[in-house]
């Protein structure tokens, strides 16, 4: 056996920072923030030079930034994209199912007049 194997370490699969499992919701939470900071330093590494080196400024040099990392991130982020899209369907999958549920629920409450 490995030291890897006899010691709960950060870089063991499915454990966080101090060896404490990941559970599914931080996994969801961790994929939305990533992508969202990936798409945001996107924008900025074409906003930045965009706004200091050309005559393109505010909304303008906003809009053409956009665009151009918008058009990047769709090729660059296509996986991570893929996981933020499942976890945005598997939640509203569940919320779904609870109001399913909370209807089934109150339909068997209700008494036969």
């Amino acid at each position: 056996m490995c030291e890897h194997q006899r010691r709960r370490c950060r870089s063991a699969p499915g454990t966080a920072a101090y060896g404490y499992p990941v559970t599914v919701a931080q996994s969801r939470a961790w994929s939305v923030a990533v992508y969202t900071l990936l798409r945001v330093g996107i924008f900025l590494v074409f906003w930045l030079p965009l706004h200091f080196l050309t005559p393109l400024r505010g909304l303008l040099a906003a809009a053409a930034a956009l665009l151009m990392s918008g058009a990047v991130s769709l090729v660059v982020l296509d996986r991570q994209r893929g996981r933020v899209g499942r976890a945005a369907g598997g939640f509203f999958e569940r919320l779904n199912a609870r109001i399913d549920a909370s209807t089934r629920a109150e339909d068997d409450e209700d008494p036969v007049a």
